[in-house]
């Protein structure tokens, strides 16, 4: 999978892919033990590895209610058979952190607080035998601070896949503090250092966090300013954060302005062109879509400036969303969150955006004489842009669907892609239920479309799109619900 991007080069012209899909189920369910997620985290040369759990992988909470979480790693065989299971639990009391595959092997991170008030980090690492290799190595340790409350860490692995960094944000009185370390492909501590964001944690939130080769720490940071006009509505002013490898101040860049109205956006890593790349929709009254794209690139050998462009809509994408502009439940374009922006060879990239969002409401049951809240989640159209590197939009592509469930965390919700060198390929669940289909929606270098399925009508398998992983050119290893079990399932192209 090494330079997959370089399909979307404006310089080559590839014809849809011809072969037939192909869909394998593993022989055995894999759901025991009462652990009912599961979520495929890596892959090497000959075994995929399976990270179960009894609550959802969809975060990493300690606990949902009454229920404490558990976690066992499964290797499999690429014939979906299991070689070895590991259990994975917290040690000495502490608190798992993140799970995932890192150089080779299974990377457990874990935290602690100790009685001085200072942070201490963790890794256990697992090796592709099943054999503990590292065992309890200290990453980190470094003082709180007084009145400090502690959120989750975000993991982060550089594009060229040889360092892997925690961030872990501290709030206090003062601001927004990052503790920020890193490990190198040897599982040991590369950097470790402590930077202030002077912004209070009622105003500004973080997300997006990525990591350079060099091990620079960038994320978004979204302040919520309030409308002169309209004093109860708030706007999202989106910034760059970028920190030095081993420094201590972060560089802020100016992302859109808040007459560019946008509710998310997006960063990764261009490693072949060393940069980073932040894109977002914004609501534009003069675009016939009703938004655009706001598309910045910093160079990361020189990161002085963000460079921020804007990207109208082509004619076609645009005729395409005619009418569609608030399909998926009445959310506009500019409110699609970006699910993924895959860079392509010559500066540009692939941004990917999914109506999804959230219905909330309660009732009250007077057989039980009690108030019930309900979540409604909703995964509906995808819009695929591919966008030169001026932040021009060079072609758009809508793929049309509505997925709607009740309280599951939208669990055969969404999508995945397998992306090879002639296609990309957007892989969901179609006419979820009794009716559901597999159905791959392939895109290729011209923006042109071709459906494909890889199961129809009364099969009864229903894949759990966000939980599979793309584990060579042409091929997913997902899990799956049939007859009401959990199984594996193999998606080849």
């Amino acid at each position: 999978m090494k330079y997959l991007l370089c399909l979307f080069s404006l310089l080559t012209i590839i014809a849809p892919a011809t072969l037939a899909q192909k869909i394998t189920v593993s022989p055995m369910q894999i759901d025991d033990n009462g652990l009912d997620y599961a979520k495929v985290i890596g892959q090497d040369e000959e075994h995929v590895y399976v990270l179960m759990s009894n609550l959802s992988l969809d975060n990493f909470r300690g606990r949902f209610g009454l229920k404490t979480r558990k976690y066992e790693l499964v290797c499999f065989g690429y014939n979906l058979q299991p070689v070895w299971k590991q259990e994975i639990s917290s040690r000495n009391g502490q608190s798992i952190e993140y799970i995932c595959w890192f150089s080779g092997a299974v990377v457990v991170v874990s935290s602690t607080t100790d009685k001085a008030g200072d942070i201490q980090l963790y890794i256990d690492v697992i090796n592709e035998k099943g054999v503990l290799a590292v065992s309890q190595r200290k990453i980190y340790s470094a003082p709180l601070g007084k009145n400090s409350d502690i959120r989750k860490g975000r993991v982060v692995i550089s594009p060229d896949r040889s360092k892997l960094g925690i961030a872990i944000e501290a709030t206090g009185g003062e601001g927004i503090r990052i503790h920020y370390t890193g490990i190198n492909e040897q599982f040991q501590p590369s950097l470790g250092s402590t930077a202030l964001l002077n912004y209070s944690p009622k105003d500004a939130e973080l997300s997006e966090f990525a990591m350079s080769n060099t091990e620079d720490l960038l994320f978004l940071c979204y302040r919520k300013q309030i409308n002169e006009e309209k004093e109860k509505s708030k706007l999202r002013n989106f910034s760059l954060q970028y920190l030095a490898a081993g420094g201590t101040s972060f560089k802020e860049f100016e992302f859109n302005q808040l007459s560019q109205m946008m509710t998310e956006a997006a960063l990764v890593i261009d490693r072949v062109n060393n940069k980073a790349i932040v894109t977002g929709f914004f609501a534009d009254k003069t675009s016939y879509s009703g938004a655009s794209l706001l598309y910045g690139t910093i160079d990361l050998h020189n990161p002085r400036a963000l460079h921020v462009s804007i990207g109208k809509l082509s004619n076609d994408a645009r005729m395409r969303l005619v009418g569609q502009r608030n399909s998926g439940g009445g959310i506009s374009l500019y409110n699609y969150p970006i699910q993924r922006v895959i860079p392509r060879s010559d500066g540009g990239a692939l941004v990917i955006a999914e109506a999804a969002y959230l219905s909330e409401y309660s009732f009250y049951d007077y057989f039980t004489q009690t108030f019930n809240r309900r979540i409604e989640y909703h995964f509906d159209n995808i819009l695929a842009l591919s966008v030169n590197g001026n932040g021009s939009i060079h072609w758009g592509q809508l793929i049309q669907k509505e997925q709607t469930s009740m309280d599951d965390e939208g669990l055969y919700s969404s999508f995945n892609i397998i992306l090879t060198p002639e296609d990309l390929s957007i892989v969901f669940n179609n006419d979820i239920g009794r009716n559901n289909e597999i159905v791959s929606h392939s895109i290729n270098a011209k923006g042109e479309l071709v459906v494909k399925r890889f199961s129809k009508t009364g099969d009864s398998i229903s894949i759990l799109p966000r939980s599979g992983r793309q584990v060579d050119e042409n091929t997913m290893i997902v899990p799956a619900i049939t007859k009401k079990r959990l199984f594996l399932v193999k998606l080849e192209m």
